[in-house]
């Protein structure tokens, strides 16, 4: 078994592995002690539209209308709904 970090203390039974049907060419997932496991994708935060809208006081379409004009990012991926997103990094500091 290869496990590069075994948990401790609140962390006990989490692992950091390559030994998991979930990793792929060598590049370690997090395992929980319920054997799920978890990626880059569901660890970090992700922004949808409508969030980041809030976030500025703005509309979903005014925050579409910025992609096009390139005064925002393009997207971060789409998730398993079809949803476009950013990470929380990307968008960080948008105003």
């Amino acid at each position: 078994m290869n496990n590069n970090w075994v948990g401790a203390g609140v962390w006990a039974g989490w692992r950091l592995t390559t030994d998991h049907p979930a990793s792929s060419y060598g590049q370690p997932v997090l395992v929980d002690p319920d054997g799920r496991s978890y990626g880059p994708d569901d660890v970090r935060i992700k922004v949808y539209n409508a969030d980041l809208a809030r976030r500025i006081g703005s509309s979903p379409q005014a925050i579409r209308g910025r992609i096009d004009r390139g005064t925002l990012p393009p997207y971060d991926g789409v998730d398993g709904a079809g949803r476009s997103y950013w990470f929380e990094g990307t968008v960080k500091d948008v105003k």
